[in-house]
């Protein structure tokens, strides 16, 4: 998968703006693309990319490009920001 140059500042403004979740994911699934969007970078997760499937604690499941989910594992505990939700609202 090409990888956009913004991907990282991206990520990091979906994770900012509470489009992307501050929370560890309570299931972790990896496996081939099943031409889903990935909710990271909004590019489909074709069948030759790896495709991550995140359940989350408090409900959902999300679906990322393997780097597209390393980085938002990586980002999200360091983003702080006035625009996330509430926890426990």
């Amino acid at each position: 998968m090409n990888q956009p140059d913004g991907l990282l500042d991206g990520i990091r403004q979906k994770i900012l703006a509470g489009t992307l979740p501050k929370q560890n994911c309570r299931m972790t699934w990896y496996g081939p693309g099943t031409g889903g969007i990935c909710v990271a970078c909004d590019q489909p997760i074709v069948a030759d990319d790896v495709e991550v499937e995140c359940d989350l604690p408090n409900g959902g499941t999300i679906r990322l490009h393997r780097r597209c989910y390393d980085i938002w594992a990586a980002e999200w505990p360091s983003c702080e920001g006035p625009d996330l939700p509430a926890s426990g609202a």
